[in-house]
C-alpha cells in the first residue's frame, strides 16, 4: 500500500475527530478503526497492522505508540463516538437510555497493569466463576433498528479499567474506586454531554443497584435496575401535622419480598411481555416504596413479575422513575441483555480481549478501538441500509425464516464491501502475468536422496 490515508469500508469523518488527535495519530486512529473490522482471526495490533498493510506507508513502531505514549484523549473520543450515535440513530430523542455492565478480558502474564484474579461471568458453570485479566466497566447506548432488526442493540462509547485491590501492577498513588464508583464517573461523563431537554435512563444489573449510583447520580437521570430479594423496604412517609422533632423518613417496615412473592394477597396482573425474543405471559404487581439503605428516602417503583410456568426465576425491578408504568420498566430492564452479546461479539468477532498489551496506557486504550469499531460499523451500516444499497448480504437456505439482520452480517458486509471492490480493482494487473510451469519430474535422486547413499 502506498496510500497514506487507507480506503474506508465505512465512513469516518475526519474533520469530526480533528480535535481529539495531531494529524499522524488521526491517521492511525482511522486505520486502525478499519483494520480492526476487517482483521478476521486475532486482533492483536500486529495482525492489524499486518491486515491493513499499514507497515508499507510507514514505520510499524509508529502505530504501537499510538497506543503506548500518543498524547489523546479517549473521553473526547468517546464524545465524538457518542455524539455520532445520537444524530444517526436516536435524532430527537427525549429519552436517551444507556446499559451499564462489567466484561473481564482474560489474559496471561503477570506483569500486566491492571491485572489479577477477579470474577468472570462467562466461566462455565461447571467450574469457578474466577478468571484472570483485566476487567472494564462499560456503558453503552441502548438503540432499536426497525427495519434491521428487532433485538435492542448495546453500542459502547466509553469505559473504565477497574483493577483489584491486590492487583500486581496499579498506579502508584491512584484512588482505588469501585466498579459502581466508576460507573458513576460514566453516568456523569455522559450527562455533561447531552441537552437539558433530554432524559438520561440509566439500565442496570443487581451488582451496580447501589447508593453510588442512586444517591450520587445527577439530577434529571433515572436509574432502573434489579432489586435484591432481601432488600430492606419501608411504606412511604406520610405527613405528619402538629408533630415536634425531626419529621420521619420512612415508613414502616414492608415485608420481605419472599413473603410478597408467597402471600395469597398479593394482586397479580397478568401481562404480554417479550423476554429473550419470545413472547411470554407473566404476573406482574407495582408499588411504591422506599429503599432507605440505597436510595435514601426516595420513593421507587418496585416491580414484582413472577413467571406462572415457573421457567424463569421471581424477580425485583425497582425505578428512580415512580411514573413508569410497571410494563416500561419491564421492557426497558430488558434491554440490558443487549450489552451481553455486545461483549460476547466484541470479544469474539473483534478480538477486544486479544491484544497482548502490558504498559497503563496500552491496556486502557487498546480494547477501546474494539468498542468504537462496533459502534461505528453498526452506524455505518444503518444508513447503508438506509438508502437501500446493495450490502451483499447472503441468506443461508437453512434460515429460510431469517428476519434480523445480526451484527455479524453487518461485520461481513463491511468487509464484502472493502474487499470485493479491491479484488475487481487488481483482477486487470494480473492479466499480463506468464504462467509459472513447474519443471519436469525427473527419475535421478535429488540431494538429501543423495546425502543418504
Amino acid at each position: 500500500m502506498t496510500k497514506r490515508n487507507l480506503p474506508q469500508p465505512f465512513g469516518i469523518d475526519k474533520v469530526r475527530f480533528s480535535d481529539c488527535f495531531t494529524a499522524p495519530s488521526l491517521r492511525h486512529f482511522a486505520v486502525l478503526i478499519t483494520g480492526w473490522v476487517l482483521t478476521v482471526g486475532t486482533h492483536t495490533i500486529s495482525q492489524v497492522i499486518l491486515g491493513t498493510e499499514a507497515h508499507e506507508s510507514e514505520h510499524f513502531a509508529n502505530i504501537y505508540k499510538f497506543f503506548e505514549k500518543a498524547k489523546w484523549d479517549p473521553d473526547k473520543v468517546a464524545f465524538q463516538i457518542f455524539r455520532v450515535i445520537v444524530e444517526n440513530l436516536l435524532p430527537d430523542c427525549r429519552d436517551i437510555e444507556v446499559v451499564i455492565d462489567d466484561t473481564l478480558n482474560n489474559r496471561v502474564g503477570k506483569n500486566i497493569f491492571g491485572a489479577g484474579l477477579q470474577h468472570d461471568g462467562n466461566a462455565p458453570k461447571t467450574g469457578k466463576p474466577i478468571g484472570y485479566g483485566v476487567c472494564f466497566v462499560i456503558i453503552g447506548l441502548a438503540v432499536r433498528l426497525p427495519g434491521v432488526s428487532n433485538r435492542a442493540f448495546c453500542l459502547p462509547y466509553a469505559a473504565r479499567l477497574w483493577w483489584p485491590a491486590k492487583a500486581k501492577i496499579k498506579p502508584r498513588g491512584g484512588v482505588y474506586k469501585t466498579k459502581p464508583q466508576l460507573a458513576q464517573e460514566l453516568i456523569q461523563l455522559t450527562y455533561s454531554w447531552i441537552d437539558s431537554p433530554a432524559t438520561l435512563r440509566v439500565i442496570v444489573d443487581g451488582g451496580y443497584s447501589n447508593r453510588h449510583l442512586l444517591q450520587d447520580r445527577p439530577k434529571g437521570v433515572h436509574i432502573t435496575g434489579k432489586l435484591r430479594m432481601d432488600a430492606a423496604l419501608y411504606d412511604l412517609v406520610e405527613p405528619e401535622s402538629g408533630r415536634n422533632g425531626r419529621p420521619r423518613k420512612k415508613g414502616a417496615r414492608l415485608p420481605a419480598l419472599r413473603s410478597i412473592f408467597n402471600s395469597r394477597d398479593t394482586e397479580w396482573d397478568w401481562n404480554w411481555i417479550k423476554l429473550y425474543g419470545h413472547q411470554t405471559i407473566v404476573l406482574v404487581h407495582r408499588f411504591n416504596a422506599i429503599w432507605y439503605k440505597a436510595a435514601g428516602n426516595e420513593p421507587l417503583s418496585i416491580v414484582l413479575v413472577r413467571d406462572p410456568a415457573g421457567k424463569y426465576p421471581d424477580t425485583a425491578f425497582f425505578d428512580t422513575d415512580i411514573e413508569a408504568s410497571d410494563i416500561v420498566t419491564i421492557r426497558r430492564y430488558t434491554r440490558r441483555w443487549g450489552t451481553e452479546i455486545t461483549n460476547r461479539e466484541t470479544k469474539s468477532l473483534l478480538g477486544s480481549a486479544d491484544p497482548q498489551c502490558r504498559t497503563e496506557k496500552s491496556v486502557t486504550r487498546t480494547p477501546l478501538m474494539a468498542y468504537w469499531s462496533y459502534s461505528l460499523l453498526v452506524v455505518w451500516f444503518v444508513s447503508q441500509f438506509r438508502k437501500r444499497k446493495d450490502l451483499l448480504i447472503p441468506r443461508a437456505p437453512w434460515y429460510l425464516r431469517k428476519k434480523n439482520i445480526t451484527f455479524s452480517d453487518m461485520l461481513a458486509a463491511a468487509r464484502r464491501s472493502h474487499f470485493i471492490p479491491r479484488v475487481s480493482r487488481d483482477h486487470g494487473k494480473q492479466q499480463n502475468l506468464t504462467k509459472a510451469i513447474p519443471a519436469p519430474y525427473t527419475s535421478e535422486p535429488g540431494f538429501p536422496q543423495m546425502a543418504k547413499l
